[in-house]
């Protein structure tokens, strides 16, 4: 398979939306709320931050500590709603276990043009509904590749693996509204990969996918990440696939990349909307 280079991809849309932004006087702000000392979330700002700066935008990040309450984060986000200076508002994900039971009540709270990660059960809504602020980050950078590399999507057998909320539910939606034939399944099933034009597997094992289960020409989008003999791998290994025909992305360098280029997109469209009153 054709093996896809997400931060390639990442990067030519980080850099088409410098100029855009450029080109406006657009100097999109992202806030940031971080709860605790998780290393792997500090990583991940760390990236969000970069790509900010790429764009020609900037970050405003707000450590809190671990011990802050529910009404506590509540009234940050509702001063962060009323902030004009604020485009978008991104609540780092996962929280502190004593915090986690309100995850839902915290991402409602951030309001609707704001809400750029497009978390937001009222983006959620909306997605199925009528035309949402923002879809989820995830869903937007697969719905990219197969624009991208599946050709006219209309017809299309999709198999969607997994049952989460930022990637597998909003595709599947975004999909079906494409004109795709899409199944959605909670594990990795071999048997209906066989038939699929594209698939996203996000449930699965670390090189789960056999070259034999694939249909040729098929687009595979890698979405499962494990720490599996000293790396990270996901459920599609490379290099059993070299002989196959199609597109994977892989993990790492697929999706990773891209979902932080895509919440970039959802920034600058924030504040381009904020410019414009609407």
């Amino acid at each position: 398979m054709q093996v896809i280079n997400g931060k390639s991809l990442a990067d030519e849309i980080l850099l088409t939306l410098r100029e855009a932004n450029a080109a406006e006087g657009l100097t999109p702000c992202l806030a940031v709320i971080d709860v605790g000392e998780n290393p792997d979330n500090k990583r991940y700002i760390g990236l969000k931050k970069k790509a900010a700066d790429t764009v020609g935008g900037s970050t405003r990040l707000l450590s809190l500590g671990e011990e802050i309450g529910r009404e506590e984060l509540l009234a940050l986000i509702e001063t962060l709603n009323q902030d004009d200076s604020v485009d978008g508002i991104l609540l780092q994900l996962p929280l502190p276990t004593h915090l986690a039971a309100f995850q839902a009540e915290f991402l409602a709270a951030i309001v609707p043009s704001k809400d750029v990660d497009g978390f937001s059960p009222y983006n959620l809504g909306d997605l199925i509904g009528g035309d949402p602020f923002f879809v989820s980050c995830g869903a937007s950078a697969c719905l990219e590749v197969c624009r991208r590399y599946a050709g006219p999507l209309p017809d299309k057998r999709v198999l969607l693996v997994g049952d989460s909320f930022d990637v597998i539910l909003p595709l599947a939606v975004t999909l079906i509204k494409e004109g795709c034939q899409v199944t959605v399944i909670p594990e990795y099933d071999s048997s209906y990969l066989r038939d699929s034009d594209i698939a996203v597997i996000e449930k699965g094992l670390p090189g789960a996918v056999a070259p034999e289960d694939i249909k040729p020409g098929a687009l595979l989008i890698d979405a499962g990440f494990y720490w599996h003999n000293d790396r990270t791998c996901g459920n599609v290994d490379r290099e059993r696939m070299s002989a196959v025909p199609g597109y994977l992305l892989p993990v790492p360098g697929g999706m990773g990349p891209l979902l932080v280029a895509q919440l970039m997109i959802n920034l600058s469209r924030a504040a381009r909307r904020a410019r414009k009153g609407i």
